[in-house]
């Protein structure tokens, strides 16, 4: 029963995570790339706090529930290993992603320490590590739905 609980949060909250990260890719990506880099640089030093203040949140949930469920499984089942190992790293896999790209970009967007000149290929940077962030978000989501289903 437990077990069940915890697949379902773990489905429901990275179906959430993975839909806002594919609207930001969707949505906000194209538009942030299509403006010029004072205009960025503006739009980011006025919204940039406020969508950290949405998706850190979301982002550490999305990461959470999905370990907590993984390791509950760990100590109290042995079946469906490979899928909950594949939903355990690829969680690991797509919250990594924050300290090893997204962290240090975000900043440089904040701070503007990148020239005019560099921001178009930081942006380009900036939208591949956000779509390979989001295939692991993709593959844990997916692993979780078909625990769900097996359980």
């Amino acid at each position: 029963m437990i077990s069940e609980i915890l697949l379902f949060l773990s489905s429901c909250i990275l179906g959430i995570f993975l839909g806002a990260q594919i609207a930001e890719a969707m949505l906000f990506v194209p538009y942030w790339k299509k403006l010029s880099a004072d205009d960025f640089f503006e739009l980011h030093k006025t919204y940039g706090k406020k969508i950290y203040q949405f998706f850190s949140p979301l982002t550490i949930v999305s990461t959470f529930i999905p370990l907590i469920t993984v390791g509950y499984h760990i100590i109290h089942s042995d079946e469906n290993q490979l899928l909950f190992g594949l939903m355990g790293f690829s969680t690991v896999a797509f919250f990594s992603t924050y300290f090893m790209f997204f962290k240090n970009s975000n900043k440089s967007f904040a701070e503007r320490s990148l020239s005019n000149d560099e921001l178009p290929l930081e942006l380009i940077r900036w939208e591949n590590w956000h779509w390979g962030r989001i295939c692991f978000e993709f593959i844990a989501f997916g692993c979780s739905l078909l625990l769900l289903i097996k359980s």
